[in-house]
């Protein structure tokens, strides 16, 4: 997540966003998406969402006593994760899946911005085992359960992993973290909450 204009940018997403979406639905035969790009992975990438498919609207987080506005976000004119103007609001990514729907979802937030601590400040704080909740838009709850947590640098978080497709029902908390490297107006580091949802709760996204 870079600084640009106060605001923070996910830059690593260009690449995979533009990288996958052509994969998965202009060749869709590619062993890295495979099967899964011809049914529920070309589908979320086409669509963020329909009268059937309620959007995300809240995210709770109980541990951390957080609960924020879920922004649809896609990319910018520059081919960057758009975000929240603001730091108690999060984006979900709305190219990829919708939170609830077999693949993986993911909701960034920041870990702080020009007024001080920001929305997702205290991410680093979960654990295996802590729970996740997401309302959407017709008041219907989701909940995830923590499985891993990770912190890579910058330049090199597993994009395939955080974004790519799976069989499995999925939401990826994003933020920034480590030092803030101010000649290059980014923090060093990305940190990667993984949930999974629990099984009583799959969601009915069929389309």
């Amino acid at each position: 997540m870079k600084w640009i204009g106060g605001v923070f940018t996910f830059s690593f997403i260009l690449f995979m966003s533009s990288w996958f979406a052509q994969s998965a639905i202009a060749n869709s035969s590619t062993d890295f998406v495979g099967k899964m790009a011809e049914t529920k992975s070309a589908q979320s990438l086409k669509s963020s969402g329909t009268a059937s498919t309620p959007l995300p609207s809240q995210l709770i987080i109980p541990k951390l006593h957080i609960k924020a506005f879920i922004k649809g976000m896609g990319l910018t004119n520059q081919g960057e994760m758009s975000v929240p103007d603001n730091g108690h609001d999060v984006a979900w990514f709305k190219l990829g899946a919708r939170p609830g729907e077999e693949g993986n979802a993911v909701i960034a937030g920041h870990v702080d911005d020009q007024k001080g601590p920001a929305i997702f400040y205290h991410l680093d704080k979960l654990t295996k085992g802590d729970e996740i909740l997401v309302t959407d838009q017709q008041g219907d709850q989701l909940t995830f359960v923590v499985t891993n947590k990770a912190s890579y640098p910058r330049d090199s978080a597993p994009i395939r992993e955080i974004f790519g497709p799976t069989f499995q029902h999925q939401l990826n908390l994003i933020t920034c973290t480590g030092t803030f490297d101010h000649k290059q107006k980014t923090h060093e580091r990305r940190l990667v909450i993984y949930t999974s949802l629990r099984p009583e709760k799959t969601a009915d996204v069929s389309h």
